[in-house]
């Protein structure tokens, strides 16, 4: 009996000790599925980014070295005007201070997938001043204190990213 034991017994030992050199079985991977199952969840998680993007803005004005960057939630056209808005303040030597609040929210559309989100969102700058190099408010006096934007927002592996916003055209807050 001697003879099958110790032969089974070293079969298993070679069964485990090969095992132990095997790659690991690749994680499971996902079905693709729509962005969000409903429209009301892409309003909700747009509406949510864009709140996180105000956050932030008024964290970097606060500090500059601030995170996360605002610039992390913007793509395409909106990335690339607050690069220039960036740029332009630089080059004028001025600044803005002080918080922007989303003042209201409003989802228009959704694509059929969810994976672009149009909203007419408030923008509240009451308390946001433009600040001159030598601390002089330099904030036109005609701005309007809060401004209809209409945004879109494009869905991306695992968030939703602010693409385009500009001034809503006959929308009113």
């Amino acid at each position: 009996m001697r003879g099958p034991l110790a032969y089974a017994l070293g079969i298993a030992a070679l069964v485990i000790a090969l095992s132990a050199c095997a790659p690991a079985a690749p994680d499971p991977t996902p079905t693709p599925t729509a962005a969000f199952g409903t429209e009301e969840e892409a309003f909700a998680a747009a509406e949510a980014t864009y709140r996180a993007y105000v956050d932030a803005l008024n964290a970097r004005r606060a500090d500059p070295s601030a995170l996360p960057d605002p610039m992390d939630f913007l793509i395409g056209d909106a990335l690339e005007a607050e690069i220039d808005t960036h740029q332009l303040l630089t080059q004028s030597h001025v600044m803005i201070v002080g918080p922007s609040r989303l003042a209201s929210f409003h989802g228009e559309s959704t694509s059929s997938e969810y994976t672009e989100v149009v909203a007419v969102v408030c923008l509240d700058s009451t308390e946001a001043r433009v600040i001159d190099e030598s601390g002089a408010d330099v904030t036109p006096a005609d701005r309007e204190p809060t401004i209809a934007l209409e945004s879109t927002f494009l869905k991306t592996d695992s968030e939703l990213l602010i693409s385009k916003s500009a001034v809503a055209e006959g929308k009113q807050c």
